[in-house]
């Protein structure tokens, strides 16, 4: 990842698969898994019901309704179920708004004589001047809604495994779904958790959040095999350090898809209305929980399976020797002056050998009848106090000067 011009890079992965940095991310959505399936088991899902079956009413009133008040009424029809009915007050354009969800009524008589009056009462209370909306769904037709909901997630699962298997390998395509049933989980935990409604929206929305983090993972990988395949004839890095290398290359568009897809739905969020904020809620859980899967559990589960790997187990083992020796020869001074001493000792014979040299030649100059360079080319001072010499090879007188 580059930041104004600079190379910065992170340790997320780390060098070893089972050891920190991972060893925290794993325990950390290890522990959010567990927290999630503890709400869902403990406190249930808020179904909708177009999953359950029921009766859905929404009218404008005069007057706010008191949710308490309400749900006394209701109370009263307990042999009916519909003290469990859900009760909602919210504001619109034109007025207050009640929401009732109640469970459904087997008896058609029974039914239509209890929602009569139940409607009668609350028009007696606050003044209903609109029915907004009105539906009845059955039990069975719910129950047939649930089951094909799964249907759908496990067609999608089982085609992205294929694609992912075809398109990179077999155990991307594993790590990934881990990676995307990591992200199932935890999303449903906080619907638990927060007592959100689950409606066929919400089921769109899950969808749609697995498809992101699909397309995150799917980036990440992609730049790991590319790695690979660099990194198979180099032999100079781990797998797990090429993971971590991988991660690095496309952590800043990571953070850059995700930032600007978070800022359309936390729009929706604020401003849009009651099914549009359900939408928005699921979108907003599902792209910051694809964005971390990609990068702190699809990366890290993948570096994990393929060390075990012979190839990349006898890479790390070479790697692992090769930082020991050069960490020996760094933290050892007698390692170190073992290469220094023997650059020494080559210097030292180099100059012992020039001087043993030139003698040599000299003495060999001598042997041909040839002077030394000095004796045959005398200075410039020497040759004017030179002796001259007469025909008979005696000394000659030096010439007078004339008075």
């Amino acid at each position: 990842m580059y930041v104004r011009g600079k190379e910065v890079k992170f340790d997320l992965i780390g060098s070893q698969a089972l050891k920190p940095p991972n060893l925290y991310w794993f325990a950390l959505s290890s522990a959010l898994i567990v927290i999630s399936l503890a709400a869902m088991l403990a406190m249930g899902l808020n179904l909708g019901i177009e999953f359950k079956g029921g009766y859905l009413l929404k009218v404008r009133l005069d007057r706010p309704a008191d949710v308490e008040e309400v749900r006394g009424i209701l109370a009263g029809y307990s042999g009916q179920g519909l003290d469990k009915s859900i009760v909602q007050t919210g504001e619109s354009d034109a007025g207050p708004v009640l929401i009732l969800r109640m469970p459904y009524i087997e008896d058609s008589t029974a039914r239509k004589d209890t929602i009569a009056e139940v409607t009668s009462r609350i028009d007696d209370l606050y003044g209903i001047e609109e029915t907004l909306q009105e539906e009845q769904v059955g039990s069975e037709w719910g129950r047939e809604v649930s089951v094909k909901a799964l249907i759908a997630l496990a067609v999608f699962l089982v085609v992205i495994l294929i694609y992912i298997t075809l398109r990179l390998e077999f155990k991307m395509a594993v790590t990934a779904i881990a990676a995307l049933v990591h992200d199932t989980i935890i999303t449903v935990g906080i619907y638990a958790l927060s007592g959100r409604q689950v409606t066929p929206v919400t089921v769109i929305a899950f969808l749609t959040i697995l498809g992101y983090s699909l397309y995150d993972t799917i980036v990440v990988f992609d730049r790991v095999e590319e790695n690979a395949n660099l990194m198979a004839r180099s032999a100079r890095i781990s797998y797990s350090e090429m993971v971590n290398e991988s991660v690095n290359q496309t952590l800043m568009r990571s953070i850059g898809t995700t930032l600007t897809t978070l800022l359309p739905i936390i729009t929706i969020l604020v401003f849009g209305g009651e099914t549009l904020k359900d939408f928005a809620f699921a979108l907003l859980l599902g792209v910051f929980l694809g964005a971390y899967s990609s990068i702190f559990v699809a990366s890290p589960l993948l570096a994990l399976w393929k060390e075990r790997e012979p190839r990349y187990a006898a890479l790390r083992e070479k790697v692992e020797a090769r930082g020991a020796r050069e960490a020996i020869l760094v933290s050892s001074p007698g390692a170190a002056a073992v290469p220094a001493a023997t650059k020494a000792a080559k210097g030292v014979d180099e100059v012992e050998e020039k001087t043993v040299t030139a003698p040599k030649e000299k003495d060999e100059g001598e042997k041909r009848g040839q002077a030394p360079a000095a004796a045959r080319k005398p200075a410039p001072a020497q040759r004017k106090k030179a002796t001259t010499k007469g025909p008979s090879g005696g000394k000659g007188k030096k010439k007078k000067k004339k008075k």
